[in-house]
C-alpha cells in the first residue's frame, strides 16, 4: 500500500506542474473576459522580445546606423531649402533679380539629400525585415519543438481551437505587427531627434514655444494606450475562445446531433462572438483616438509656430528662410508623432499576441 500511495502521489504531483501553466494563464483573466494585472505586463513582454532579438544584434546595429544616416540626410533638406527661401528673398528686395544659379545649386542639394535620404531607409527596412522574419522563424521553431515535447495529457486539457489561434492567428499577428512598426517607428524616433536639434540651432525660442504642446500629446498618447491594451488582449483571447469552440463543434458535430444540444452550442457561439466583438470593437476604437489627437495638437503647434515666428520675422530675429524651414520643421515633428500614435495599436495588437505565445512556450 505504501508503495501504491506514493505512485499516486507521485502521479499527482505530475499532474499539478502540468496544470500550473494552464492555471497561472486562466488565472490573468477576471470574469468580465479583461485581462487581469500580469497580463498586461508589457515591458517584460518587451525585454523577452528583446532577448530574443539578442542574437542577431550586429545587423539591428547595422539598421540602426542606416537610419540614424537616413534621418540626419532627411532634416538637413528643410534648411537647405530655407537658404533656397532666402535666395529668393534677398533678389527680390533688392531689385538685383534672383541668383538662379545658386538657387539650382540649392535644389540639386536638397534633392541628393532626399534621395540619399529614401534609399537608406530603404536598405534599412529590407535588412529588418530579414530580422523579422528571422525571428518569426526561430519563435515558429520553438512553438514546433514545445508541442512535440509536452505530453498528451496536458493537450488532452487544452481547447484545440485556442492552442491552434496561438500557433497560428497570433504568430501570423506578431510577424505582420512587428513588420508594419519596427521600421517605421524606428524612422520616427530619429526624426523626432534630428527635427527637435535642427529647431534648437535656428531658434531656441520657438524652438520651445513649439515643443509645449509634446508632453500634452505624449500624456494622451499615453492614456488612449494604457486603456486600449487590455482590450487588445480581451480580443485576442476571445478569438482563440471561438476558434476553440468552432473546431470542437466541427469534429463532434455528430455527438452534437445526437444529444440534441445544437441550441445550447449555438447560444454559447452567440455568447462568444458578442464579447469578441465588443473587445474587438473597443481596442480598434480606443487605439484610433490617438491620431485624431497627435493630428490636433500638431495643429495648434503649427498656429502657434506661425504667430510667433511672424513676429521674429518682423523684428528681423530671424530670416523668411529660417521661419520657413522652422514651420517645415514643426510639421516634419508633428508628424512622426502622428505616425507613432498610429503604429501604436498595431504594436500593442502584436505584443498581446506575442504574451500569448510566450505563455504556451512556458507551459
Amino acid at each position: 500500500m505504501t508503495i501504491l500511495d506514493d505512485q499516486e502521489h507521485e502521479e499527482r504531483e505530475d499532474e499539478v506542474d502540468l496544470a500550473a501553466p494552464e492555471t497561472r494563464a486562466a488565472g490573468r483573466w477576471n470574469s468580465a473576459g479583461v485581462p487581469g494585472e500580469r497580463s498586461k505586463d508589457f515591458k517584460s513582454a518587451l525585454r523577452r522580445l528583446g532577448r530574443m532579438l539578442g542574437p542577431m544584434w550586429v545587423v539591428l546595429l547595422v539598421v540602426a546606423v542606416i537610419a540614424i544616416a537616413s534621418a540626419t540626410l532627411n532634416v538637413l533638406g528643410p534648411r537647405v531649402l530655407g537658404h533656397g527661401t532666402d535666395l529668393i528673398v534677398r533678389g527680390v528686395v533688392s531689385h538685383r533679380g534672383i541668383d538662379f544659379g545658386a538657387l539650382h545649386h540649392v535644389l540639386l542639394q536638397a534633392l541628393a539629400l532626399y534621395a540619399a535620404s529614401s534609399g537608406l531607409s530603404i536598405i534599412a527596412a529590407y535588412m529588418l525585415a530579414g530580422v523579422i522574419q528571422r525571428l518569426m522563424y526561430r519563435l515558429r521553431s520553438d512553438v514546433e519543438d514545445k508541442v512535440n515535447a509536452l505530453p498528451l495529457r496536458y493537450v488532452d486539457r487544452q481547447q484545440r481551437g485556442d492552442l491552434l489561434s496561438r500557433v497560428t492567428n497570433d504568430i501570423d499577428n506578431v510577424a505582420q505587427s512587428l513588420q508594419q512598426t519596427l521600421s517605421q517607428m524606428l524612422t520616427s524616433v530619429l526624426l523626432l531627434l534630428g527635427v527637435a536639434i535642427m529647431m534648437f540651432t535656428i531658434s531656441p525660442l520657438l524652438a520651445v514655444v513649439a515643443l509645449t504642446t509634446v508632453p500634452v500629446s505624449v500624456f494622451g498618447m499615453r492614456a488612449v494606450a494604457r486603456r486600449a491594451r487590455p482590450r487588445f488582449m480581451s480580443q485576442w483571447k476571445s478569438t482563440g475562445i471561438l476558434n476553440a469552440q468552432i473546431e470542437e463543434t466541427f469534429t463532434g458535430h455528430a455527438v452534437v446531433k445526437a444529444f440534441g444540444r445544437q441550441r445550447e452550442v449555438e447560444q454559447r457561439f452567440r455568447d462568444t462572438n458578442d464579447e469578441l466583438f465588443e473587445s474587438s470593437f473597443g481596442a480598434q476604437f480606443m487605439s484610433s483616438l490617438m491620431q485624431p489627437f497627435t493630428m490636433f495638437m500638431g495643429n495648434i503647434q503649427y498656429v502657434i509656430v506661425a504667430v510667433v515666428g511672424g513676429l521674429r520675422v518682423s523684428s528681423g530675429a530671424i530670416t523668411v528662410g529660417d521661419i520657413q524651414a522652422f514651420i517645415q520643421y514643426s510639421r516634419n515633428f508633428s508628424m512622426p508623432l502622428t505616425q507613432l500614435a498610429s503604429m501604436m495599436n498595431v504594436f500593442q495588437s502584436g505584443i498581446a499576441s506575442f504574451e500569448r505565445v510566450v505563455e504556451f512556450l512556458d507551459a
